[in-house]
Formats: structure tokens, C-alpha cells, sequence
């Protein structure tokens, strides 16, 4: 991404050399994952896995049809991180987490740590395992707090030029930016959705 010159920003440092293999021990916890292929405009009901819904329920359709492809546990609880003026995408999680990515990394402890202004780790990891290498953006409609951020793309249902909506960036952790980075036009092209389960998966081995 790029960004002002006068912003604060951090370096990255690494060490040279190879290093041990990081292997993760899964803890009960709720999967989250960031949609794949990256599909055009805000009204989701033209996205692919839609399966004939609209609105919310369109950005539902599309997490459990690729939560089923990938094989992930209960594909049936997910549920896009979307809000609208109706409702708002903090409501819209029923269990308090932990929730994790795919790969096991904990993205936050529970409600309260996933709206505190940063989360643990970025979701830039689909369903399959596989991780984001472009900057592309989700659609949230929310706020930093998880509730309704005032665009929506007229409740997800519209591709219009002149209507917005609230989008994030999948890279981002250490601030808002996850969630809240700003409005888009709802033409545009390259969006993502994030799907949190509502079901504690007890064991996940990342196979069938």
C-alpha cells in the first residue's frame, strides 16, 4: 500500500540465515478466512457463490460455499464481516472466540479484542490455506467498533458509481485499517469478504 511521507510508520527487521520451522498446535478456537478470487463491485449478489441471495445473505452464501470447498469444518457457520445500517457485523458473531486463521495464528482472543482498534495478526489467508500477495481490499461497511461504519453499498445490493461502501485492508492488524480503512465506490473491482465461523472448532488439522 502506499502512503504519505508524514505518516509514522515502522521498519522490518530480519535476521540472515535459515530458520526452524514455526509448527502451530491448534487450540479450540473459530476459523476466520478472507474470501478468494478477488470479485467486482458491492452488490454481492452477482459475486460468484452467491448461490440467488442478496444483501448480507449473498455475502453469507459466498463464505460457506468456499468454506465447503476448502473442506473447513461446519462450512454452514460462517458469516461475512459485514454491516449495514439495519445491523452490524459485531451482532452478527454469536460466539466470543478465540478466533484463528486457518494456518492457526490467533487473529484475536475474543469480541473485545477483535474491536479494539488492532487485531493479533492480518487475515490475509483464504480458505485453503493460501495467502494474499496483492493489496486488495474487503468490504466491511463497519466501523473500527465492528457496527455500521455509514456506507454500505445500499445494503450490499448496489454496483452504482455514485454509492459507497466501508472497506478494509486484509494486510493490515496493527490498526483499524483491517476493518476501517475508508469508503470505496461500489464499482469497484478487486474486493474480498472475511468469513468468521460462528462454531468453535474443537480440533483442526488443516486436512479433510
Amino acid at each position: 500500500w502506499e502512503s504519505a511521507c508524514t505518516v509514522s510508520h515502522r521498519l522490518l527487521c530480519l535476521e540472515p540465515g535459515a530458520s526452524e520451522p514455526l509448527a502451530l498446535t491448534w487450540s479450540p478456537a473459530a476459523l476466520v478466512f478472507v474470501t478468494d478470487p478477488v470479485q467486482p463491485g458491492g452488490d454481492l449478489s452477482s459475486w460468484t457463490g452467491a448461490s440467488g441471495a442478496q444483501g448480507i445473505a449473498a455475502g453469507d452464501a459466498v463464505c460457506r460455499t468456499q468454506a465447503a470447498a476448502a473442506h473447513l469444518p461446519v462450512p454452514d457457520s460462517f458469516v461475512a464481516w459485514l454491516s449495514t445500517a439495519q445491523m452490524d457485523a459485531i451482532s452478527r458473531l454469536t460466539t466470543d472466540g478465540p478466533f484463528r486463521r486457518v494456518d492457526g495464528f490467533v487473529v484475536a482472543n475474543g469480541l473485545n479484542d477483535l474491536v479494539d482498534g488492532q487485531i493479533q495478526v492480518s487475515i490475509h489467508v483464504r480458505a485453503n490455506g493460501g495467502y494474499l500477495t496483492s493489496p486488495d481490499t474487503a468490504w466491511t461497511g463497519s466501523a473500527s467498533d465492528g457496527t455500521w461504519g455509514g456506507t454500505d453499498c445500499g445494503g450490499w445490493t448496489s454496483a452504482v458509481g455514485g454509492d459507497s461502501g466501508h472497506a478494509g485492508a486484509p494486510g493490515r492488524s496493527r490498526e483499524p485499517g483491517w476493518t476501517a480503512l475508508g469508503s470505496d465506490s461500489c464499482t469497484a473491482s478487486s474486493k474480498r469478504l472475511y468469513c468468521f465461523s460462528n462454531v468453535i472448532t474443537i480440533f483442526w488439522d488443516g486436512f479433510d
